[in-house]
């Protein structure tokens, strides 16, 4: 069977073939809860918003624009569900400290490889680096936080993730380079150069 890109995918699902949203949730599942899970405290919530994008992609195949990429729809919506958990928490007095961007609680099927590095004290300044970008990207405002993870840790252009957000490309320039400036302010605080 030939390669389908993801956006033929969509059209056949627009299309009846419901088989077609198997073979997205394949490719998407991994990548989608890795920035989910960077974006909502709790692994089980990352999970809960994966699934309802998916079921939404599904819902709303038919309001996929002619043209557009399947990523970027995919991610607004997953984004759009995780300001809105965010927004719900708040109301109830459940705000957020911090983003769970480590891999405790992930699936192993989602998680990190595991270093291929035998000294443990090489191994052990990793997860001390590790835990301080973690740390380093809790401080981000959320606006920064996002563009940082969709480009670095998503790899969007600019020119997606102005579409994931719905912001100028200028916009979201300036919020990556305030993102960038901010964490390196925060590593070299926490001690990591």
């Amino acid at each position: 069977m030939p390669f389908r890109t993801d956006e033929d995918l969509l059209l056949d699902l627009r299309g009846g073939q419901a088989d077609s949203l198997g073979v997205l949730v394949s490719r998407w599942e991994a990548p989608l809860f890795r920035f989910v899970s960077r974006m909502v405290e709790r692994p089980e919530d990352a999970r809960d918003v994966c699934q309802e994008t998916f079921l939404r992609v599904l819902d709303k195949a038919d309001a996929f624009r002619d043209g557009a990429r399947f990523s970027t729809w995919m991610y607004q919506i997953a984004l759009n569900l995780c300001r809105d958990q965010a927004r719900r928490k708040k109301r109830w007095g459940l705000l957020m400290v911090a983003p769970a961007v480590s891999d405790e609680g992930v699936p192993h099927e989602y998680a990190a490889p595991e270093s291929a590095e035998t000294d443990p004290a090489a191994a052990l300044e990793e997860t001390e680096r590790q835990g301080a970008v973690r740390r380093a990207l809790s401080r981000l405002p959320r606006d920064q936080r996002e563009v940082l993870l969709l480009k670095e840790y998503e790899g969007l252009k600019f020119r997606e993730i102005a579409g994931v957000l719905g912001v100028p490309e200028s916009t979201v320039k300036s919020r990556m380079y305030a993102a960038l400036d901010t964490m390196r302010t925060s590593l070299a605080d926490l001690g990591v150069r």
